[in-house]
């Protein structure tokens, strides 16, 4: 009995085996395709916008800006140097100037503690994401890989 030929014509004619040829490809291509753009330029774009909120949340909050202006008074708001040597109202602007320096601090502070919280938050909830992106589509695979071995 001669060997038989893998590649040898099937008996269903010439048309259906080129025509699964060409399927075949056509589908392996989309999936190399795929593979290609997911682990390559999507993986670049996932981490550029996990940059972007990043960043994002840090102009939203002025967190620098804030570390910067940390003991300035609130909203500007000072009164001027009185003239002469009356001591009431050297007083009065000592309070006023002190109290309003202490009024922004804290408001800042706060402000940078929150602000500090969400970039955590930001930075946590990235990563998670990141990971998540990388292994869901072997996750997806490997489950229907399962489904199928469950169903035969």
């Amino acid at each position: 009995m001669p060997k038989q030929d893998i590649m040898a014509r099937p008996r269903c004619g010439l048309a259906i085996f080129y025509l699964s040829e060409i399927l075949y490809n056509i589908i392996m291509s989309i999936i190399v395709i795929f593979w290609r753009w997911y682990y390559g330029r999507a993986v670049k774009d996932v981490l550029a916008g996990w940059r972007n909120f990043v960043i994002f949340v840090s102009e939203y909050f002025s967190i620098p800006l804030l570390f910067k202006t940390l003991f300035s008074p609130w909203k500007r708001d000072i009164t001027k140097r009185p003239r002469g040597l009356d001591f009431k109202k050297l007083f009065e602007y000592l309070t006023y100037n002190l109290i309003s320096r202490g009024v922004g601090f804290f408001v800042r502070f706060v402000t940078i503690l929150v602000g500090i919280i969400f970039l955590l938050l930001t930075a946590v909830a990235g990563a998670v994401f990141f990971i998540v992106w990388l292994v869901l589509p072997l996750i997806i695979l490997g489950l229907f890989v399962m489904a199928i071995i469950l169903i035969f």
